[in-house]
């Protein structure tokens, strides 16, 4: 994995906003496709929730609404390279489903029931091949990280052995490895990937890190990113691979603390962090002046950033970047960020 990150110079492209059929996005995040196309979960104005698609175009395109087998979308949606889409959604006929949108047609991938109590929270990651990883309850208690695609369901991590419970979303790449934060039943916290068989532990806390963020993030090649915070107390972005555990962005002190990281297969597409002094913001390099792409208080169409969300699902291959974002008039929006050479 390159070390350096990839964006450098960038356009901001409006996805979406809350000025017209939209109520707002919040609290979910958007996905980008290889093809630059932007899904997104949106409450309407007329009532209900629906998940939809944008590329920048005159209009979003609804892929999936809130009714017949759909109460409501309960999650943010991951887009695949085909098109096709998962979410998480409370159904017409009771109960929680993680759901599967392709070609015209909707599939439950999973739902509560004899095994589930609840499906989630936060939302699902798809890969290509249309493979799904998802978090849940299971019944009579406790809770795990589960892979399927409307056929049988894989489990990766469940809370009947070394793990006590989960955190963020599970990210599955290509090879249908899922990369996950757990914590651990004899204290601590893990990182870990896993296929469905043992699981592989990435970082762990003790002798090196204090603290694991919530949301790693693996690419196709199986490089894990995360951010964590040393012993010594400093934070920073780091990778693990088969040549073991690197930053990628040093704890120099430029940044006071970091939330997560997004990648592809070239690297380091971009991070969420707060420089110090500064504050919280999206960042396309390890300066946080030359890298800086969004960040709190910063002006954006005519207004003020109150609020910006992502996470792993937010990156394609292009390092084109999906942001959810409040605005201190009230509006809400969803951007692309397209890196410019």
């Amino acid at each position: 994995m390159a070390k350096p990150s990839q964006i450098r110079a960038f356009r901001l492209t409006k996805i979406a906003d809350n000025a017209d059929r939209f109520s707002g996005f919040a609290p979910y995040v958007a996905s980008v496709n290889d093809a630059g196309t932007v899904a997104f979960q949106a409450g309407l104005r007329a009532g209900g929730s629906g998940v939809f698609t944008g590329d920048g175009g005159p209009a979003p395109a609804r892929a999936a609404a809130a009714a017949g087998v759909l109460r409501s979308v309960e999650s943010h949606p991951d887009i695949n390279s085909g098109g096709a889409l998962g979410f998480y959604a409370s159904l017409s006929s009771g109960g929680q489903g993680a759901l599967l949108a392709a070609g015209g047609a909707l599939v439950t991938v999973a739902s509560d029931g004899a095994r589930f109590r609840g499906i989630g929270p936060l939302g699902p990651t798809m890969n290509d091949e249309g493979m799904m990883a998802f978090r849940a309850d299971l019944r009579p208690g406790g809770a795990g990280v589960f892979t399927g695609n409307g056929g049988p369901i894989a489990t990766i991590a469940d809370t009947s052995g070394p793990f006590s419970a989960f955190h963020g979303l599970p990210v599955i790449n290509r090879e249908d490895a899922v990369v996950f934060r757990a914590d651990l039943a004899r204290g601590g916290q893990g990182i870990y990937t896993g296929r469905g068989g043992p699981v592989t532990a990435i970082a762990e806390t003790g002798d090196i890190f204090a603290d694991l963020a919530l949301f790693p993030a693996i690419n196709d090649e199986g490089t894990v990113a995360f951010a964590a915070t040393l012993r010594s107390g400093r934070s920073g972005i780091f990778a693990a691979d088969s040549r073991g555990t690197r930053p990628l962005v040093e704890a120099d002190g430029q940044f006071e603390s970091f939330r997560g990281a997004l990648i592809n297969r070239a690297g380091l597409a971009a991070f969420i962090a707060t420089p110090r002094g500064g504050r919280l913001g999206v960042f396309g390099g390890p300066d946080p002046a030359a890298g800086r792409i969004v960040c709190l208080g910063d002006p954006l169409l005519g207004s003020t950033v109150t609020d910006l969300a992502l996470n792993p699902v937010s990156v394609n291959e292009a390092a084109q970047v999906s942001v959810r974002v409040a605005l201190a008039d009230g509006r809400e929006a969803i951007l692309r960020v397209d890196p410019v050479a």
